[in-house]
């Protein structure tokens, strides 16, 4: 049963209606049973107990069941992580959110891009655009090396292109990967000129984590993987929470059918490698919610202090009111609400249903992962639907179920 024994036990006191949670339980049960979603999964905290932990559907396109174990590529929920780790560095005096990103890219250069600094990067107001970016390299390549990156291409002709790049560029010998292939584009993007002056407009950039897990490594002088997992994983007990996935926990993968977008990608062994800033993480629904009750309770969980409350005000406040509003997934147009690795409620209708508090903040994930906390409510929320057509189908209407639970 998805409703846990502790939120019977103890409904009065934590304030929850157990005949929602019932409703829940039922509504994910039938978006399963219509084929909207190959699979879910949701984990629910309140006050500090796990009320709800349910999985559904097929752990891949044979039929085997979700298990409760599933390790989900959880992709710009990442980005999320990628921040905490900066807001850590921050506190060790080893960064400062207002450096300027030149001081640790001095070939990120070019007019406007002295003013660019690491908190433009966290909010997405750089003023670099991925799109523009990928083009620029990609010409780049083309016209210092004579090497055309394939499009629409076999998996093979992409990593020989990302082979040849790299011999090209001089750059080490690298595995052979797709996102091997995508660091070298980053180093030739770095010269592309910014779309617009840094803080006046919102452009959703994943290069742009891509460099601040970047900067992690340089003044840290460890692997993203290994820095992420000693400094954050462990103390925190996400211990299926990896960046890079040992090879032994590639069974645990959940994959989808070729009806989703972008299964070729997430079902592929370069998903399990991927150590993107941007992207890269795999973890468990489990994981992801203590991640998400150490942002809660003020940066602590079990008596393990990864941030002072100081660094989660800083980086859960809002730093976009005066941003233009943008459009983001399914067309909707956000104003503000973006803080450092987390967009802020406010009051935006979204994709994200109309009940969380205006203090709410979230994170979602190409493919159909979500993390949501609200202080107001004291509830964090893990979420993996498996999205079909990158339209975060149902995300809003099982969180509007969830605040109907809440008393």
């Amino acid at each position: 049963m998805a409703i846990t024994q502790s939120a019977k036990e103890f409904a009065g006191k934590l304030s929850i209606n157990l005949n929602r949670l019932e409703v829940l339980d039922d509504f994910l049960k039938r978006v399963i049973d219509e084929n909207q979603h190959p699979a879910a999964a949701v984990t629910i905290i309140r006050g500090g107990v796990e009320i709800f932990h349910g999985v559904y559907g097929a752990q891949s396109p044979d039929g085997t069941p979700l298990q409760g174990d599933a390790i989900y590529p959880v992709m710009s929920v990442t980005k999320s992580v990628t921040a905490t780790m900066i807001a850590m560095l921050q506190e060790d005096g080893l960064i400062d959110i207002c450096d300027k990103l030149q001081e640790y890219f001095p070939d990120f250069a070019g007019e406007g891009k002295d003013e660019v600094r690491l908190w433009h990067l966290l909010t997405h107001t750089s003023g670099m655009h991925d799109g523009e970016i990928d083009e620029y390299a990609k010409a780049e390549a083309l016209n210092l090396f004579g090497l055309k990156a394939p499009l629409h291409s076999k998996r093979e002709d992409l990593l020989d292109f990302g082979e040849l790049l790299r011999d090209k560029m001089g750059l080490p010998k690298a595995p052979r990967t797709w996102s091997a292939a995508e660091d070298a584009l980053d180093i030739l993007g770095r010269a592309a000129p910014l779309k617009a002056k840094p803080h006046t407009q919102f452009f959703y950039s994943s290069i742009g984590y891509s460099m601040l897990a970047q900067i992690i490594e340089k003044v840290s002088g460890e692997s993203l993987d290994n820095f992420s997992r000693s400094k954050l994983f462990e103390p925190l007990g996400m211990f299926d929470s990896h960046f890079i996935l040992p090879r032994e926990k590639w069974t645990r993968v959940i994959k989808r059918p070729d009806v989703c977008k972008g299964h070729e990608y997430l079902n592929s062994d370069d998903c399990c490698t991927n150590a993107s800033g941007g992207g890269g993480l795999k973890s468990t629904m489990r994981d992801l919610s203590r991640f998400g009750l150490m942002w809660l309770q003020g940066g602590t969980l079990g008596g393990v202090r990864i941030l002072a409350p100081a660094s989660v005000r800083e980086f859960t406040a809002n730093y976009s009111l005066d941003i233009p509003p943008a459009l983001r997934r399914g067309g909707w147009l956000i104003k503000g609400g973006q803080a450092l690795g987390w967009s802020v409620r406010l009051d935006n209708k979204d994709d994200l249903g109309t009940l969380r508090s205006a203090k709410a903040y979230d994170h979602a994930g190409s493919g159909g992962a979500r993390l949501l906390i609200d202080p107001d409510c004291d509830l964090v929320v893990a979420m993996y639907l498996v999205d079909k057509d990158a339209s975060y189908r149902n995300n809003g209407r099982v969180a509007n179920i969830i605040y109907s639970a809440l008393d």
